[in-house]
Formats: structure tokens, C-alpha cells, sequence
């Protein structure tokens, strides 16, 4: 397992050199300062565009941490209020209060989601984690797997843990793989023909 210091995706700057996809976002990040408006936030980038298993309809997912969530609902409206579709909603999520923006740009679908945690304890920062540790000991097959699956409407979670034959609420079972080994995962690859 990384540790934190030394993760490449805690910084935004990798997906200047990255796909297509991921040089397209850089820029769109750039042009309208996104992350430099969310930067007391600690604003880490997460979801599918990061990893390089995104589809046509995949949003971008920026985590934040937040101290006072008036705080982040101020400067969200301030910031975003005027691009398209823009809402900021707050719900409970596993005993959590949680803070969602969207909005849009011309090129991507954005969601800022806010807790007050830090971004790398978020569960959406620990799937990453485990899908991008299964894509990079996998075979090329296995992320075509993920990305069928992805394209036919399935989402992330439910298509790693389909292809892995995984039982159980996928959300949950992802993030127990967090604290296992690579070679668990190895094994898990291998029975599932990866």
C-alpha cells in the first residue's frame, strides 16, 4: 500500500502528462480555478477520470473537508452560482453531515462533496484507492471488464465487485480490501481468470 506522502493523485498536476481525458480536465481546472477556490478545503481530486476508467458520463468528483459547512456553502455560491446546473444540497451519509455541489463547465459535470474529515478518509478517496491497486495488478482484460460493464450503465463499485465475483453492499465490500495485501488481491485477480 501507498502511503500518502508519496501519492501521485493527491496532487492534481499528474493529469497534466496523463490521457487525453485527464490533460482536458487539467485544463478546464485551470481555466476556471476550481481547485484554487476550494484550496482551504484541501481539495483532492477522486472518481473514475483519475484512474482512467471513465465513460462519456462521468463526472468529476472533488473531495473537501470542511470545518464549518457554511464555510464551503459560501464560497461554493460565491465561486460556482453562475455556471450551469448549479445546486449545493447537505444529507446524511453513514452518520456524516455531507455537503454536495454541482455544477457544470462547457466540457465536464462536476460534484464537490464535502465532509468533515479529511479527503484521503472519504469513502469515495478509498475506493479509488482499491480500484486503481486491482487495475494495476490486473491484466488489460480486466479493465475492459470494468469498462463494459461501466458503459452498459453499472456503476464503479458494482462492476469491480461483479467482474471480481464479490458478494455483499459493494460500497462496503471495497472498502474492506483497503487493508489487504497485494497478494490477496493477486489471488483474488487470478481466480476471477485476470
Amino acid at each position: 500500500m501507498q502511503s500518502l506522502e508519496t501519492n501521485p493523485f493527491l496532487q492534481p498536476d499528474y493529469l497534466r502528462l496523463g490521457n487525453p481525458k485527464q490533460q482536458e480536465l487539467w485544463a478546464d481546472l485551470e481555466k476556471w480555478k476550481i481547485i484554487k477556490h476550494l484550496n482551504g478545503f484541501k481539495p483532492t481530486l477522486a472518481g473514475t477520470i483519475p484512474i482512467g476508467i471513465d465513460t462519456e458520463k462521468s463526472d468529476v468528483d472533488i473531495l473537501v473537508k470542511f470545518n464549518l459547512p457554511s464555510h464551503l456553502q459560501k464560497v461554493c455560491y460565491a465561486k460556482f452560482r453562475n455556471l450551469p446546473n448549479y445546486s449545493f444540497s447537505e444529507k446524511t451519509i453513514s452518520l456524516r453531515v455531507s455537503l454536495i455541489c454541482r455544477f457544470s463547465t462547457s466540457k465536464f459535470q462536476y460534484e464537490i462533496f464535502g465532509q468533515s474529515v479529511e479527503p484521503t478518509e472519504q469513502y469515495a478517496w478509498i475506493h479509488m484507492m482499491v480500484e486503481n491497486r486491482f487495475l494495476n495488478l490486473a491484466n488489460d482484460s480486466f479493465r475492459e471488464s470494468i469498462l463494459d460493464l461501466k458503459r452498459n450503465g453499472m456503476k464503479t463499485e458494482h462492476a469491480f465487485c461483479q467482474t471480481l465475483s464479490l458478494k455483499g453492499d459493494p460500497f462496503k465490500t471495497l472498502l474492506l480490501w483497503n487493508q489487504k495485501s497485494d497478494d490477496e488481491y493477486r489471488d483474488l485477480l487470478s481466480k476471477n481468470g485476470f
